[in-house]
């Protein structure tokens, strides 16, 4: 019934756009719009009509899963198979198709297929009515949440001098899959001592030492939905430099939480945060976006920038994460999940935030 309520709407997004059909292709969409979780699979959706299609090899996933869509499971390839459908067929057609997902071998093939068809690029059409979660889509988020705050409630034990940031990858990953996670959206980061200063510092083979700062950056997957949460720790007892620029962040990151609200603009409130890390001299230091919307992708919209004017409404689930990366130095990010509600911010997240010494 969710699947119906979607392609309702963007039924009427197609009418609005002046679309006969629209061809989606990305497959974060096709499972929003069908629920189907295989790798191969496509959706062509006209306003009156839907067509699903996948291959041999997930024609049972497929019975089972996409429920009120009709099912073409094709013999070849899936865009190959598009011409020999009714909703293609007939007078010159408006075809829109997802832009940034479609290669341009692709869109060579389907204007050589379908030379009755006019061809035009969208963007996030179904980005803006997944962009709102329902309290189902809520409810698996949650879920994914609880087993990220578990596992990262388990891990400190495992951290130690001479472990490697691998091992504790690793271990992180197994938990998830033990506590019922699928495979995740995004490669456990472990940065540690120095690396710690990289954003995105996927775990290596270096071990963790006394002193060091340790990111941590990990999201279970819950039925299609991530989570994403971010703690700095330190191994052993913190210096006064290292408690210093861990309240820095820490204070941004509380400030902006406590001020979201809907209607307020996604860089206003990147401001928050960013305005709070420049007061205090670090803002060379913190160069991404405070923020990015989570759900069957782990960056969804809305981003949370200083170019994002997108307001905020209700429905909303988005991370909140101010960092500061110091090179040669190390870095502190601490990152959680929050719902927007009609009274403000929800935080799903319930790590500890204060600075853990192990």
């Amino acid at each position: 019934m969710l699947t119906t309520n979607r392609i309702k709407k963007l039924q009427k997004v197609l009418e609005k756009e002046n679309l006969d059909l629209l061809l989606v292709t990305s497959l974060p969409n096709v499972r929003y719009l069908s629920g189907y979780s295989g790798t191969n699979g496509l959706i062509l959706i006209s306003p009156n009509g839907c067509v699903f299609l996948t291959d041999f090899r997930y024609k049972e996933q497929a019975g089972e899963q996409v429920k009120h869509l009709k099912v073409v499971i094709a013999e070849r390839d899936l865009i190959q198979t598009l011409p020999s459908l009714n909703l293609l067929k007939g007078k010159r057609l408006k075809l829109g198709f997802e832009s940034s997902q479609l290669s341009c071998g692709t869109y060579q093939k389907l204007k050589s297929l379908l030379p009755h068809c006019l061809l035009v690029p969208t963007e996030n059409l179904i980005e803006f009515i997944s962009v709102k979660k329902d309290q189902n889509e809520v409810d698996r988020i949650k879920k994914a949440v609880r087993i990220t705050d578990q596992v990262f409630s388990e891990i400190l034990d495992f951290i130690k001098p001479k472990v490697k940031e691998k091992d504790i990858a690793a271990e992180i990953e197994y938990r998830f899959k033990r506590y019922g996670s699928t495979t995740p959206l995004y490669e456990t980061i472990v940065a540690s001592g120095k690396r710690s200063a990289l954003p995105h510092g996927v775990a290596s083979d270096k071990k963790i030492e006394k002193g060091d700062l340790i990111t941590l950056d990990m999201g279970a997957v819950y039925d299609g939905y991530t989570a994403d949460l971010t703690r700095t720790v330190v191994v052993g007892k913190s210096n006064k430099r290292q408690k210093k620029v861990y309240n820095i962040v820490l204070k941004a990151q509380k400030q902006a939480i406590n001020k979201i609200k809907p209607k307020m603009r996604a860089c206003d409130l990147d401001k928050v945060s960013r305005s709070m890390i420049k007061r205090a001299g670090y803002d060379k230091y913190f160069g991404h976006g405070l923020g990015h919307g989570i759900g069957l992708v782990i960056h969804d919209n809305p981003a949370i920038n200083p170019r994002n004017h997108q307001l905020l409404e209700p429905g909303m689930v988005i991370t909140i994460e101010p960092g500061i990366y110091i090179p040669n130095w190390g870095g502190i990010r601490i990152e959680d999940d929050v719902l927007v509600t009609k009274k403000g911010g929800e935080v799903l997240t319930k790590a500890e935030k204060n600075l853990i010494e192990l």
